[in-house]
């Protein structure tokens, strides 16, 4: 099926879904506030259902007084994929606004909180393949195979009383195309071939059309990647249909493209003037009528341009080591 063109790079649902809502496609209604809606107490979680048409289902919670927000996006049908631009399945959103900060007891609550969610989608599943996607050398692009080296890898001591109730994992840092002379999928087909695991787990860093999501979120699904589709070189698709075994990917944006951020910067710009008429009318339009503006306003070459924060270096290696924890739990069947 032909997907929706995404100009703004983002490989988020989210903000896909968010794009719905500020078109005001949305036609379901939001729950009442009657236990199950908002306005818990600080550190109890606070939801919000919605729907879009009969094809998606949006879920939100907030916890610690929306410190830590979780949104599942699921897309049903076809009717669902034609609207969001996504295959159908489950997209979680984890956002956390200390993720990239030096705060160990928040990377402890978002690891057991990634750990949760992989075990609903691992269900009985025992035998895993992880997959570090992107190119060590490229720190933005770095964060899969950070991930893998922290991995607890654990097919080879099967014979060991101690591993016997732990699934058995293996990892692979695969490279990029222009590393290996390979598709990433060519690769994962084979080991796959051989080792014959029941699920794989990919790990890749995205994109995002906004900077305030940059090193702040993970998304977590059960229909693959695409890698590289964010930034506009996309590879071959790495799903259920291409390897022949269920993939969930966990992906963090690290790069924001030039358009994107000056479309943020526009958003700033007009705050600032304080001309309420002009900012609705910007808020008002769609991803692609901004993209068209800015099309207008810049030079060409700043459409292949991508951007990262300066302190990537230490973000990515934090958010690598979360992650990588979050998926040691599920190997080794840590109880949250």
């Amino acid at each position: 099926m032909r997907q929706k063109k995404n100009f703004m790079h983002t490989d988020l649902a989210l903000e896909l879904q968010e794009e719905l809502e500020a078109a005001q496609i949305q036609v379901g209604k939001k729950q009442p506030e009657d236990g199950h809606g908002s306005g818990g107490k600080k550190g109890e979680a606070e939801d919000d259902t919605r729907s879009f048409g009969s094809g998606i289902n949006v879920e939100k919670r907030k916890r610690d007084g929306g410190r830590l927000k979780e949104v599942v996006i699921t897309v049903k049908n076809e009717e669902g994929e034609r609207i969001l631009g996504k295959p159908k399945g489950v997209y979680i959103t984890l956002e956390g606004v200390d993720l990239a900060d030096n705060d160990g007891k928040f990377h402890e609550e978002m690891s057991a909180l990634l750990a949760e969610y992989l075990e609903k989608l691992l269900g009985n599943r025992k035998k895993i393949l992880v997959a570090g996607l992107g190119n060590r050398e490229v720190t933005p692009d770095a964060l899969g195979p950070l991930v893998v080296q922290n991995l607890f890898v654990t097919r080879h001591l099967k014979e060991y009383p101690f591993a016997r109730k732990m699934r058995a994992s293996m990892a692979i840092a695969p490279g990029v195309m222009a590393q290996t002379g390979m598709e990433t999928g060519e690769i994962l087909r084979g080991i796959i071939g051989k080792t014959a695991p029941e699920v794989l787990v990919v790990v890749d860093a995205l994109a995002a059309k906004t900077s305030g999501r940059l090193n702040k979120t993970i998304q977590i699904c059960d229909t693959g990647i695409a890698p590289g589709a964010g930034v506009g070189n996309e590879r071959q698709e790495i799903s259920e249909k291409t390897m022949g075994i269920p993939v969930i990917a966990v992906g963090v944006p690290t790069v924001i493209s030039v358009p994107a951020m000056a479309g943020d910067i526009m958003q700033s710009f007009l705050e600032s003037l304080g001309d309420e008429k002009m900012l609705n009318i910007y808020e008002s339009w769609s991803d692609q009528e901004k993209y068209r503006f800015m099309a207008e306003s810049l030079h060409e070459e700043l459409f292949g341009l991508f951007v990262t924060p300066k302190e990537i270096d230490e973000a990515v290696k934090r958010i690598s080591y979360t992650i990588s924890e979050g998926i040691n739990r599920v190997i080794a069947r840590k109880p949250a």
